[in-house]
C-alpha cells in the first residue's frame, strides 16, 4: 500500500475594495473630515452597479500596502494634525483587521468643506 500524503495549499484573496472600505470606515470616525473626495465612477462600476470608495488607490507589493487618500477637511480643521491622525488610524485598522503590513499612507488634502457647520 501506498502511503497518499494530502498537501493543501493554502491561499487568501483580499479585494481592493475590502480595504478600501476599511479605509473609509477609518478615515469617517476621524474629527475634521468632511469626507473622501470624490471621483467619478468608471463604466465599469456604473454598469456593474459597482461601489465607488472615491480617491482611494492602493498598491500592494510582496503583502506590503501603499494607500493613498484624497481627504476633504472640514471648515476649521488643522490639516497637519487631521492628515496625521488619518495615517495612523488607517495604518492599524488595516494591520490589525487584514495581517498586512502598511508601508505608508499618503493623504493628499484635496478640499476644504466651506458650509456652516449646524
Amino acid at each position: 500500500m501506498n502511503d497518499v500524503s494530502k498537501k493543501v495549499e493554502k491561499s487568501l484573496h483580499i479585494s481592493q475594495d475590502v480595504i478600501a472600505q476599511i479605509v473609509t470606515n477609518s478615515v469617517n470616525e476621524i474629527e475634521g473630515v468632511y469626507g473622501i473626495a470624490p471621483v467619478m465612477k468608471t463604466p465599469r462600476q456604473l454598469w456593474f452597479r459597482q461601489e465607488n470608495f472615491g480617491n482611494i488607490r492602493i498598491g500592494l507589493v510582496d503583502d506590503v500596502l501603499s494607500v493613498s487618500i484624497g481627504i476633504i477637511l472640514c471648515r476649521g480643521a488643522k490639516a497637519v494634525s487631521v492628515a496625521e491622525e488619518i495615517q495612523d488610524k488607517v495604518k492599524s485598522a488595516v494591520q490589525n483587521m487584514l495581517g498586512l503590513t502598511v508601508a505608508k499612507v499618503n493623504v493628499t488634502i484635496c478640499g476644504v468643506d466651506l458650509s456652516e457647520k449646524e
